[in-house]
């Protein structure tokens, strides 16, 4: 299996070929990466720890982790953020490390408006290596003894290379509050929606070890959305759906959330992952199931909030039980209201500020949900 995957490595490196960035099961836990104008959303600082391990049985690596921190500025109505991720792929040691720093933009959202608007930028500083004495080349394979032979390949006087490149993105919100009029009628529920798009890797840029020529980094477009239905009773808190569509090259993935509530303290969820692809040998689309089991805890008295998260992919294509799915695992630290710089700004600038508007559905409102 370790020569096999090798080999594979070899044809990824040598011939044309499609390739997509990891995706988070939890993508609204790890909002820097999926969209930069997703940064300062909740109007506070927020700091995002993400791990994820891709197929346990597997033997290599596919694990992805990620750091990020942003922070909203009230008085300038925009924010700044940054993030590190860092990947491993394959046995033979391809690393991919990854640092975004940027900021966002807010349009149309002072009070008594129901809209948003934010537009976002990132720098992405992209850095890969690779380890080629783990590989193993098909002229050293003999069909009966093995890797018996010497390859008569040169192996490049670099194992690294590094690129920059841009992300862009647009988030829209709508925030209906009950008994908001419309028209003539008074709305009988409280919603909030929100539309997201963002591109990766938007100036396409060389993307290989031995070729700068041909082969071509691919643009990673992102599609996301999500509405949350507040409810009220014996148990108080709010149903969430959201939808994500990722697409690089011929490669695409869809996750769905078939179900998902806040009940503080607890956070439940079901999602539905398909992998969609262009090319003619098209494989088992329906990729995954997974739940999502998360726990906040909200501390009025220090301006702070701590949320754990986990989720569970269960691969239901023909993959099976021989990938062991995939872990996830989320922390989140962040203030329940005000930017990291809130405190820093003059007495004249802060009479100047305006009433922003924020979501009708708050998640620290623990005697009301999430």
């Amino acid at each position: 299996m370790k020569k096999l995957i090798n080999i594979l490595g070899v044809f990824l490196v040598f011939t044309n070929y499609t390739a997509q960035e990891p995706v988070f099961s939890q993508f609204y836990f790890n909002p820097l990466y999926l969209n930069p104008a997703l940064s300062g959303m909740d109007n506070n600082f927020r700091l995002f720890v993400n791990s994820k391990n891709q197929w346990s049985k597997v033997p290599t690596q596919f694990n992805t982790h990620s750091i990020s921190f942003d922070t909203w500025q009230n008085h300038q109505n925009s924010s700044l953020s940054m993030l590190y991720s860092t990947g491993n792929e394959g046995e033979s040691y391809l690393r991919t490390d990854r640092f975004h720093f940027g900021g966002s933009y807010r349009l149309f959202d002072v009070f008594p408006s129901p809209f948003a608007w934010q537009f976002g930028f990132h720098y992405q500083n992209i850095s890969k290596r690779l380890d080629w004495s783990r590989m193993v080349f098909s002229d050293e394979l003999d069909p009966y003894l093995g890797n018996v032979y010497t390859t008569s390949f040169i192996i490049p006087n670099s194992n690294r290379f590094n690129t920059s490149n841009l992300a862009l993105g647009t988030v829209i919100t709508y925030h209906i509050k009950r008994g908001s009029k419309s028209k003539r009628f008074h709305l009988p529920i409280d919603l909030d929606v929100e539309l997201g798009l963002a591109v990766h890797d938007f100036v396409q840029r060389a993307n290989s070890f031995v070729d700068n020529q041909t082969y071509k980094s691919n643009r990673k477009y992102t599609y996301h959305g999500s509405m949350i239905w507040p409810f009220s009773g014996k148990l108080s808190g709010g149903v969430k759906h959201s939808a994500l569509f990722v697409k690089q090259g011929n490669l695409s993935t869809m996750q769905i959330g078939l179900a998902e509530a806040w009940i503080y303290p607890l956070h439940l969820g079901l999602f539905y992952r398909q992998q969609m692809t262009s090319l003619e040998d098209d494989y088992d689309k329906f990729e995954s199931l997974y739940f999502i089991f998360g726990y906040q805890k909200v501390f009025n008295e220090s301006n702070l909030s701590f949320t754990l998260s986990y989720s569970r992919d269960f691969t239901i294509s023909e993959l099976g039980a021989y990938s062991g799915g995939t872990n996830e695992i989320s922390l989140i630290i962040e203030s329940i209201e005000g930017g990291l710089f809130a405190g820093l700004m003059s007495a004249k600038r802060h009479k100047r500020s305006k009433y922003r508007s924020i979501p009708c559905y708050s998640k620290f409102n623990t005697k009301s949900g999430l």
